[in-house]
C-alpha cells in the first residue's frame, strides 16, 4: 500500500512538472482555479462552488475560459511568473472585493462601480470603522509589497520567445471564447441582459457577469430601428390623450396647474412586509395613513440595496433601465455626453421652475454636472444647509428638507417642481444594541433591523412635518414620495409578504381633492402618471408612458425612442437635440460676501446663507475657516489692501461647487 502511495505522489508530481513546463496547458490550468477561488470568494461556501461545478458545468468552463483568454497574455513577456502572478492577483482581487461588496448591499460588483471610485470614498466612513480602513490600507500596501517582491525575485526567462506560437494561442482562446459566448446566449445558456443581476452572477457565474456589465453597455440598437418607424411611433404618441383622473372644474373658472413635488426616500419600505417580525408599534404611521387615503401602490425599481441614482434616472426621465447595459450608471456614462428629455425640460414648457434638493454631498454621483443635462435649474445639496441632527452613521436626517422644500416653494413666483432625494435611511445599520429606541423588535434579536427600523420610523415623521407644511401653502401641490430601493439586509422573495425585492411602494398625495386611484407602476412610469394626475401631458416619453403603458408592443417601443434620443439619429426631434444644458444655480438662496472687518486681530467676513461648508479663499488661496453663524466667517489670516476675497461651498471631497463674487480688501472702506 505504502508503494502504491508513492508511486501515486510521484505520478502527481510528474504531471504537476509538465504543468508547469507547458505554458499553454498551465494557461487552462490556472484559469479553472482562479475560477474556483473567484467563485469560492462570490458564494462564500465550498460546497455551493462545487454544487455550481457539478450543476452547471458548461458554464463553469466557460468562465474559465475567460479568465484563461486573460493570463494568457502573460505569455508575451519573459517574466512570466511575475505577470501570471499579477493576473491572478488581480482576478482574486476582484473576487475579494465582490465578496465584500456583498456584505453591505444585495447587488453583485460590476464594472460601473469602478466609475464610483470617488463616491464609494466620500461614504467610507459611514460604512467602515477607523479600525477597518486602516486595515485594508495596511492590506493593500501589503499586497503591493507582495506584488513588487514578485517582481524583484521571480526568474526572467532567457530563452526567445515564439511570439508567433504565441499569438497563435492566445487567438485561439480569444475565438474558443468568443464562439463559446455567443452559442450560450443563443442557445439561452446564458443571458445577455440580467433582470436581477444579484441572481445572474449565480446563475452564470463572475467572469462573465463581470466582463460583460465592461463590455455591454449603452442600449443596443433595436432590429426594426428606422426613421420611419419613429416616425409612426410619433404621429401615435401625439395623438390628443383623454383624461378624467382630475377633479371637474366649474365652468367659467380657470384651473390651475400644481407644483409637483417628487419625494425619493432613501432606502425606505414598510418592514410590515418582513414575514415573521413583529414591532412594539407601527414604525410608519403616517405612510400607513396616506397609503389608505391617497393614490398609491407597488412601485418596481431597478436595483436592491444600492443604486439610488438608477432609481433617480428612471423617474427624472421615463426611461428603462432594463435596456442599458448590467449595472450600468447612466450618470456615469451617457450623461456624460449628451443632455437627456426629463420632467424638468418638459415642465419648462408650461413655465415651471425646477429645483433639485439632497440633504447628501453635492457631488456624489456626481450630481452637480449631472442635473444640467437633465434641465434643472438649481440644486440644493447638503453643503447649502443647515443641518442640526445627523444619524449615528453620519448621515444628515431628513427632517432638514421640509424647510429646503419651503424655501424652493417660495423662491420664484412660477411654479415649482421639485425632486427632493432624501438620505437618513442609509446603510450601513450598526449592528449595536439601541439604548433607548423608539420601536423595539418583538421576539427577534436584530440590532441592524432595529437600527433600520428607527430611522424609518423618524423618516415617516419627517412625511408627517412636511405634509402639514404643504396643507397650509396657498398654491395647489402633489406630492409624489416613495422609496429608492429596499435596504441593504439579506431579504429574498420568501422573506417578504409582496414576494419581490424589487419592489417599493409609492403614494401620491395633494391638497385640491385628487380621486384615489391605486396602480402598480414601474418607476419609469412613476413621473408621467404624476403629471397625468395633474393635468399635464408634455415631453415625447411622458406622452408615450400614458398613451401606451397598456399597449403589447410598450417595452418595444419604449426602447425604440431611448436609443433614438440618446444613441440614434434624434428623429424624435427631427434630426438634432434641442435639449440644451441648464445654467445650474447651487443653493435655492445664494451666498453672498458684504463686506470684511477686523475684530482684535481676527478677520470676520460678513455676508448671507454661510453654512458649514463654506470656506473662505485669499487670492485664490483657501485659507482655514471658522463657521460662525449663516452671516459670518472667521479668518485669522491677516489681509492686506487690494486682496481678492470669496467664498466657496465645498464638501468633504473639496470640490468646489460654487463661489461668490469677488470682494476686495479696503481696511478704509469696508
Amino acid at each position: 500500500m505504502e508503494g502504491e502511495y508513492q508511486y501515486l505522489g510521484k505520478k502527481v508530481k510528474t504531471t504537476l512538472r509538465h504543468i508547469g513546463e507547458n505554458p499553454y496547458v498551465f494557461c487552462m490550468v490556472l484559469g479553472l482555479l482562479l475560477n474556483f477561488g473567484v467563485e469560492l470568494l462570490s458564494r462564500k461556501s465550498f460546497i455551493s462552488v462545487c454544487s455550481y461545478l457539478l450543476d452547471r458545468p458548461v458554464i463553469f468552463f466557460h468562465n474559465s475560459l475567460i479568465i484563461a483568454f486573460t493570463v494568457s497574455f502573460a505569455l508575451l513577456t519573459k517574466r512570466r511568473v511575475f505577470a501570471f502572478s499579477l493576473l491572478a492577483i488581480i482576478w482574486l482581487f476582484l473576487g475579494i472585493v465582490n465578496s465584500v461588496v456583498l456584505v453591505f448591499r444585495t447587488t453583485p460588483f460590476t464594472a460601473p462601480d469602478l466609475l464610483l471610485l470617488k463616491s464609494a470614498y466620500t461614504v467610507m466612513g459611514s460604512y467602515l470603522t477607523g479600525k477597518q480602513i486602516i486595515f485594508i490600507c495596511i492590506a493593500l500596501c501589503v499586497l503591493l509589497g507582495f506584488i513588487f517582491l514578485i517582481f524583484w525575485k521571480a526568474p526572467k526567462r532567457k530563452e526567445r520567445i515564439s511570439y508567433w506560437n504565441v499569438a497563435f494561442y492566445i487567438g485561439g482562446l480569444f475565438l474558443a471564447t468568443y464562439f463559446s459566448t455567443l452559442a450560450g446566449t443563443q442557445s439561452g445558456v446564458l443571458a445577455e441582459q440580467f433582470g436581477n443581476i444579484g441572481m445572474a452572477y449565480m446563475e452564470y457565474g463572475f467572469p462573465y457577469c463581470f466582463g460583460n456589465s465592461l463590455i455591454n453597455t449603452g442600449i443596443d440598437k433595436p432590429a426594426d430601428y428606422s426613421p420611419q418607424i419613429v416616425d409612426e411611433l410619433i404621429i401615435h404618441v401625439e395623438k390628443p390623450i383623454i383624461h378624467s383622473s382630475r377633479p371637474i372644474v366649474e365652468e367659467g373658472k380657470e384651473e390651475k396647474l400644481p407644483n409637483i413635488i417628487f419625494l425619493q426616500l432613501e432606502s425606505f419600505f414598510d418592514p410590515a412586509h418582513i414575514k415573521g417580525i413583529e414591532f412594539s408599534e407601527n414604525p410608519l404611521p403616517n405612510f400607513t395613513y396616506l397609503r389608505a387615503t391617497y393614490s398609491s401602490g407597488y412601485l418596481s425599481v431597478p436595483s436592491v440595496g444600492a443604486g439610488t441614482a438608477n432609481t433617480e434616472f428612471e423617474v427624472i426621465t421615463g426611461m428603462d433601465l432594463d435596456f442599458f447595459g448590467p449595472g450600468e450608471y447612466p450618470y456615469k456614462t451617457i450623461l456624460k455626453e449628451t443632455t437627456c428629455e426629463s420632467i424638468a425640460y418638459n415642465l419648462k414648457e408650461k413655465g415651471y421652475k425646477s429645483h433639485v434638493l439632497h440633504n447628501n454631498d453635492g457631488t456624489f454621483y456626481e450630481r452637480n454636472q449631472v442635473f444640467p443635462q437633465l434641465g434643472f435649474d438649481s440644486f440644493t445639496s447638503l453643503e447649502y444647509m443647515d443641518v442640526k441632527e445627523y444619524t449615528e452613521m453620519g448621515w444628515a436626517k431628513d427632517f432638514v428638507l421640509t424647510e429646503e422644500i419651503q424655501k424652493s416653494l417660495k423662491s420664484t413666483k412660477e411654479l415649482d417642481m421639485i425632486y427632493a432625494i432624501s438620505v437618513q435611511g442609509h446603510g450601513s445599520y450598526p449592528a449595536e444594541k439601541l439604548e433607548n429606541p423608539y420601536i423595539s423588535l418583538i421576539g427577534e434579536e436584530n440590532n441592524s433591523l432595529e437600527y433600520y427600523v428607527n430611522q424609518i420610523y423618524e423618516m415617516d415623521l419627517f412625511l408627517g412635518e412636511l405634509i402639514a407644511m404643504l396643507q397650509k401653502y396657498p398654491e395647489r401641490v402633489i406630492l409624489a414620495m416613495y422609496g429608492d430601493h429596499l435596504p441593504g439586509f439579506e431579504l429574498t422573495e420568501e422573506d417578504l409578504t409582496n414576494g419581490d425585492i424589487f419592489q417599493t411602494e409609492y403614494i401620491i398625495w395633494d391638497n385640491f381633492g385628487l380621486e384615489k386611484k391605486d396602480r402598480d407602476l414601474e418607476a419609469y412610469q412613476l413621473s408621467a402618471y404624476v403629471l397625468e394626475q395633474a393635468g399635464l401631458y408634455n415631453g415625447i416619453l411622458t406622452k408615450y408612458h400614458q398613451v401606451f403603458s397598456g399597449e403589447e408592443n410598450y417595452l418595444a417601443g419604449l426602447k425604440l425612442l431611448q436609443y433614438d434620443m440618446l444613441y440614434g439619429d434624434q428623429e424624435v426631434y427631427n434630426g438634432e437635440n434641442p435639449l440644451k444644458p441648464s445654467k445650474l444655480v447651487m443653493g435655492t438662496n445664494p451666498i453672498s460676501v458684504s463686506y470684511v472687518t477686523e475684530e482684535e486681530g481676527v478677520f470676520l467676513v460678513k455676508g448671507k446663507n454661510f453654512t458649514k461648508y463654506s470656506h473662505v479663499s485669499v487670492n485664490g488661496t483657501e485659507i482655514e475657516t471658522i463657521y460662525n453663524s449663516s452671516d459670518t466667517l472667521l479668518i485669522h489670516e491677516a489681509l492686506q489692501d487690494g486682496d481678492k476675497i470669496t467664498v466657496y461651498q465645498a464638501g468633504k471631497d473639496s470640490v468646489w461647487l460654487s463661489q461668490t463674487q469677488e470682494y476686495i480688501y479696503n481696511t478704509d472702506k469696508p
